[in-house]
C-alpha cells in the first residue's frame, strides 16, 4: 500500500481519494434505499458527487501532505543509517552488513573476496593542529577520493573515527595491490589545503585476500584479519600496504 501510495504522489492520493469518497457515498446511498427504504430523488446524485468533491480534498489534503512528510522523514532516516555524514561512505553498521551479504554470496560462487582496513596517518595531530572542522573536511575528502577509485560493487565505509574499510568482490591479492596502490597515488596527487597550508595526507592500509575455494570465513574474521595486517604497516612506519599471511606473517609493500 505504502510503495503505491508513493508511486501515485501527492495529488493522485488526494484525487483516488476523492473517487473513493465518491463511490461510497452514492453506494451508502443506495444501501440505505434498499435497507431502509428510503426514496433517493434523482437529484441527489449529482450533489453527492459535488459534495464530495469539495469536501473530501478539502479534509484529505492535510493529512496526506503529512503521511509524505513522514515518509520523506523515514527515508532521511534511512539514509542516514545507511551513510556516514562525514565522508558521504557508507555507516560501519550498513557495511558490515552487506559486506556479510557479499561474502556468503562469495562463498557460494567460489570467487575471491578481499578487504582493505584503511588507517589516516596521524589524523590525531590534523585535529589538534587544525581543528575538528578541518579534521572532518580532511575525512570528507579522503573519502570522496576513495569514491573515484572504487567500482560499482566495491563497498567503502566508514569503520570509526579515521578507520575506513573496503571490501572489494571478485579481487585477488594483485587486483588488491592494484586497488591500495590506486588509493596511495589519489592522495598524492590530490593535496589538500587548509588556510591556505598543505596538509599532507597518507594512508596505512592492512589488507587481506580470501579464496573463495578455500573453507568458508566469516566477516569478522576478515575484519580481524586486515586489522592485524594494519597493525603492522603502522609498524612498517606507515604510508605503505601491509598484506596477512597469518597471525605472525605480513608482506609490506611502500608505494
Amino acid at each position: 500500500m505504502r510503495d503505491t501510495i508513493e508511486r501515485l504522489g501527492r495529488i493522485k492520493t488526494i484525487v483516488l481519494l476523492t473517487l473513493i469518497s465518491i463511490i461510497a457515498t452514492n453506494l451508502l446511498a443506495v444501501v440505505a434505499h434498499m435497507i431502509l427504504g428510503f426514496e433517493i430523488p434523482a437529484s441527489n446524485t449529482p450533489v453527492t458527487i459535488l459534495v464530495s468533491s469539495i469536501l473530501t480534498p478539502v479534509v484529505a489534503t492535510p493529512f496526506v501532505n503529512l503521511l509524505f512528510r513522514v515518509f520523506e522523514l523515514e527515508k532521511n532516516n534511512r539514509i542516514l543509517a545507511a551513510y556516514d555524514p562525514v565522508t558521504g561512505l557508507m555507516s560501519r553498521r550498513a557495511l558490515i552488513s552487506q559486506a556479510a551479504s557479499f561474502l556468503n554470496f562469495a562463498q557460494r560462487k567460489h570467487s575471491s573476496v578481499s578487504m582493505l582496513f584503511i588507517d589516516l596517518d596521524n589524523f590525531k595531530t590534523i585535529n589538534d593542529t587544525h581543528g575538528h572542522l578541518v579534521g572532518d573536511n580532511v575525512l570528507h575528502r579522503v573519502g570522496q577520493y576513495i569514491n573515484t577509485v572504487k567500482r560499482e560493487s566495491d563497498l567503502i565505509g566508514r569503520y570509526g573515527g579515521d578507520e575506513l574499510i573496503a571490501l572489494l568482490p571478485d579481487t585477488d591479492k594483485e587486483g588488491t595491490k592494484r586497488f591500495a596502490k590506486k588509493l596511495h597515488m589519489v592522495l598524492a596527487e590530490n593535496p589538500i589545503t587548509a588556510n591556505n597550508e598543505p596538509i599532507v595526507i597518507t594512508l596505512s592500509i592492512g589488507a587481506t585476500t580470501h579464496d573463495g575455494k578455500a573453507s568458508a570465513i566469516d566477516i569478522n574474521e576478515l575484519i580481524r584479519q586486515s586489522d592485524l595486517a594494519l597493525y603492522e604497516a603502522k609498524e612498517k612506519g606507515k604510508n605503505c600496504t601491509s598484506f596477512y599471511v597469518s597471525d605472525t606473517k605480513f608482506e609490506v609493500t611502500s608505494i
